[in-house]
């Protein structure tokens, strides 16, 4: 038998070992998972736990108010998303049961979003609110960039503007040669360079 032919065996002997335990692993897997425990349980339900959402998670005001909160786990995304795409994360949940608790007793939901930003301070708000110095964060970038604009405008039409030229001197007569010394060394070189 050839090297090649040895190859081929070999090949064919290692594709069917894998096929065998691609076959035979999920098969010895499944009949060792304990059937006799409760399904379904999870260790700390309240905290990874899925459950079925009431009308009242998928409420617009509620997917509103929470939109505009930051979750305070460190993902910095709002609560709705954190709590609707991260399931083991136990700060959305929680702050989605404070949303509901205090709309539940009676707030709007300016006094929802007041009441977090106090007890979390503006940092919780996913936009800084437009009062007092923030509107800096919201009219500056446009000052500056009218100012930018306006300082280019005005260096592009100094640097523009037309200025008088100062004659640099007599020009030089158009058919002007050099003299016969300078043009037997120029020769010379030239000799010099092309042997």
């Amino acid at each position: 038998m050839n090297a090649a032919g040895r190859q081929d065996g070999k090949l064919a002997g290692v594709a069917a070992a894998l096929l065998f335990l691609a076959v035979l692993a999920p098969w010895r897997l499944a009949a060792a998972q304990d059937t006799t425990a409760p399904a379904a349980r999870l260790a700390s339900p309240g905290v990874v736990q899925e459950r079925s959402p009431t009308s009242r998670d998928n409420d617009s005001l509620v997917k509103a108010i929470e939109g505009k909160i930051r979750c305070t786990c460190g993902c910095n995304l709002d609560v709705f998303t954190c709590r609707t795409t991260d399931f083991t994360c136990a700060t959305s949940p929680a702050m989605h049961r404070l949303v509901l608790a205090r709309l539940d007793s009676g707030m709007t939901a300016a006094q929802v979003i007041a009441a977090f930003e106090r007890q979390y301070g503006q940092s919780v708000l996913m936009a800084p609110p437009k009062r007092g110095f923030n509107w800096a964060a919201y009219v500056m970038p446009f000052v500056g960039l009218g100012f930018g604009l306006a300082l280019l405008g005005f260096i592009m039409r100094r640097w523009i503007r037309a200025r008088p030229v100062e004659p640099l001197g007599p020009p030089a007569p158009a058919g002007a040669e050099g003299s016969n010394e300078e043009l037997e060394r120029l020769k010379r070189e030239l000799e010099k360079f092309e042997a």
